[in-house]
């Protein structure tokens, strides 16, 4: 393998020639496998951000890397998984074909509930010539880069995030612009596994110990415990030091490009394709496995990342 980082400031790293080892549980290569799953953990987790090429275009090897993060995660609404592939969503901007409101704000996947989604694994299967990039910020060097007297202030603070008044209110808009078909049947069900909550804006990394922001622009609302006029400054300084321009990182998709990235550590965001122009990709999120505890304002000890 080749490893090439992607910016200065510790923030991507691009792999060429990873594959993933045999699947063969009872036999020889059995020690490679482990040994390629625990070096790209121990990568992912020290950049936030992975770029693979060269990476198989079978499907079933796209979901097993997931399963290297975390168990994958059930597509909802169902419209939007690919046929046959209930983990998988299938994401476009072409109406009608899979889910069309790609996250163009700056967010983590899963932060609408409390353990988060560890890990996403996204493959591009038709990529536009102009605009259609992901960016990538920092949420590590982001509160780092803070002064101190914020750095402390924030570490005791907790942002709410009222989860279910917000579905609902997606749900509805998505269903009125026919851009998905839910029924009350399948809304109210949705509605009843989310819960509202506030979650520390700082956790340590459960693998490295590093200190990251928590943030997310549409679905955390408030910091409970400061005046509205407060909350929103507080939050609009945070959000303009994690985004700014050398905290991030800009990728250009080509059709076969595989992206893994770490949501306790970046979020991204979606830049719209230029008119007239497709882009189709294909996405799974993994759930963090049962060891790996919800952030809290206490967190275990800190465990090494080594290859």
């Amino acid at each position: 393998m080749r490893l090439t980082e992607l910016t200065g400031i510790g923030l991507g790293l691009r792999v060429d020639g990873f594959a993933p080892a045999p699947h063969t549980p009872h036999g020889p290569h059995r020690p490679a496998r482990t040994w390629s799953r625990q070096t790209l953990r121990a990568l992912l987790w020290e950049y936030g951000v992975l770029h693979l090429t060269g990476f198989p275009r079978d499907p079933q090897a796209l979901t097993e890397l997931a399963r290297w993060f975390g168990e994958p995660e059930t597509v909802f609404p169902a419209g939007h998984r690919v046929p046959g592939q209930p983990h998988v969503r299938l994401q476009s901007n072409v109406r009608g074909l899979g889910a069309n409101a790609g996250g163009q704000y700056w967010h983590a996947d899963g932060s609408f509930d409390p353990s988060r989604s560890l890990v996403t694994v996204l493959t591009c299967d038709e990529a536009p010539d102009d605009g259609g990039e992901t960016l990538f910020a920092d949420l590590r060097a982001g509160y780092a880069a803070l002064p101190a007297p914020v750095r402390t202030r924030v570490a005791a603070l907790d942002g709410g995030f009222p989860c279910r008044q917000i579905a609902e209110q997606d749900m509805r808009r998505a269903t009125a612009m026919r851009t998905v078909e839910l029924s009350d049947a399948e809304r109210r069900r949705k509605l009843a596994e989310l819960t509202d909550f506030v979650r520390p804006l700082v956790t340590a990394h459960h693998a490295t110990g590093r200190d990251a922001l928590v943030l997310n622009e549409h679905w955390l609302r408030d910091i409970p415990g400061l005046p509205p006029a407060d909350s929103r400054q507080l939050l609009a300084l945070l959000y303009d030091t994690v985004t700014r321009p050398d905290h991030v990182y800009r990728h250009h998709w080509s059709v076969g490009d595989v992206l893994l990235w770490d949501n306790t550590s970046v979020l991204h965001k979606a830049v719209p394709a230029a008119p007239g122009l497709r882009k189709i990709t294909r996405r799974i999120t993994s759930a963090a496995p049962r060891r790996v505890p919800p952030a809290t304002r206490t967190p275990g000890p800190a465990l090494a990342a080594t290859p």
